[in-house]
């Protein structure tokens, strides 16, 4: 594998993040400190996927029971599936700062970094990749399987990542808003196996509004 290509390449001073690579990866608050190339992969002549490791500042932070100041507890990696850039899968490796509470009564202890605009807790996907997901669900009929091989990762990681926004979606009568016509179309999905998808159209948006 390549060796990692970090950000100094293309910055003019080193051992400060980059500006441009911080606009270009996207990451509210998070700077990329480094971009590793997959290399070659079977993939269609894709080339491998991308990994960047993106890291928020160290600054103070205090404790959300007591309020004082935590102690510092360095840093631990996660690694998240993101959106494909540039026809790639990407992987990003979030550096999250960790901190211990100093007051001995703090029934929290020790806790971690966390941006629900980054990912949900626990999640396994940035929320970017989870709505660029959707998004190929309902405008380019794309398929699970289909997906997941566009992210780099499994349909069970993409199916549990967006089967819980899909419910609350479909639990919400807001979503007809607007509509005055609906078109219902059935296609086959899989010639060998006969099987069909049907789905609901917004006719005058030429949206698909539900599918099945």
């Amino acid at each position: 594998m390549p060796e990692p290509m970090g950000c100094v390449r293309c910055c003019a001073r080193s051992g400060t993040y980059c500006d441009r690579c911080d606009l270009l990866v996207g990451l509210p608050g998070l700077h990329v400190v480094d971009v590793a190339d997959g290399g070659d992969a079977d993939d269609g002549g894709r080339g491998g996927g991308l990994t960047v490791t993106v890291e928020s500042p160290a600054t103070a932070e205090g404790c959300r029971v007591w309020g004082v100041i935590a102690s510092s507890r360095g840093r631990r990696r996660v690694t998240l599936v993101d959106a494909p850039c540039f026809g790639r899968p990407v992987q990003v490796v979030w550096r999250k700062r960790t901190w211990r509470c100093v007051e001995p009564a703090c029934p929290v202890g020790s806790f971690t970094e966390q941006d629900a605009q980054i990912c949900r807790p626990l999640g396994l996907l940035t929320v970017r990749a989870v709505w660029w997901a959707i998004d190929q669900l309902r405008t380019e009929h794309a398929s699970i399987l289909g997906l997941a091989r566009q992210l780099g990762t499994t349909w069970r990681t993409v199916w549990s990542s967006i089967k819980p926004l899909l419910e609350a979606m479909a639990e919400d009568p807001v979503r007809f808003d607007g509509v005055t016509t609906l078109g219902v179309d059935e296609h086959i999905v899989r010639h060998e196996a006969l099987l069909f998808r049907m789905e609901v159209k917004d006719l005058d948006r030429f949206a698909v509004a539900a599918a099945g």
